[in-house]
């Protein structure tokens, strides 16, 4: 199953990027190629959300189970229906410094043709980095857009 793993340095407080990473309904708002996305169900510690996106010209769709390790600066999530047979992985975060945040998203995929697999996985592999990669690009932007200070009046 290929598993892609993207990194990206946050300057924002562990704190700020976790709240970010979690109010995933915003993501549309700073994210082009998040077409939509809807949570559906919400708890203590887990959520279930519908996603639509943009993946490098194809529409992917998918309903996610996420759990939600707030004491470890985690999040779990798998499928569990959509347009591939596998679907999952983790956001992690990381303390640099008290300013400073590591964020890593790791996806595994089962496209869920075995005799298609082996012509379209290395392209769904490079589509799927590709919009991780802009995923927490677009974090990072996001965060310092968010921490920037507001303009002062004369």
């Amino acid at each position: 199953m290929p598993t892609i793993d993207v990194t990206e340095v946050i300057t924002a407080p562990v704190e700020k990027v976790w709240a970010l990473i979690n109010d995933v309904e915003s993501y549309p708002r700073f994210m082009e190629h998040v077409r939509s996305l809807k949570v559906l169900e919400h708890g203590a510690d887990y959520r279930i959300s519908d996603w639509e996106i943009d993946c490098k010209g194809f529409i992917m769709r998918w309903t996610e189970r996420e759990e939600l390790f707030p004491d470890r600066w985690r999040t779990e999530y798998r499928n569990i229906d959509g347009d591939l047979e596998v679907f999952e992985g983790s956001w992690q975060l990381e303390v640099l410094d008290a300013d400073t945040t590591r964020a890593s998203l790791t996806v595994r995929f089962e496209i869920g043709v075995p005799m298609l697999c082996d012509m379209l996985n290395p392209v769904a592999e490079r589509a799927i980095r590709a919009n991780s990669q802009k995923m927490l690009a677009s974090l990072a932007s996001e965060a310092a857009r968010r921490l920037a200070p507001l303009p002062s009046n004369p």
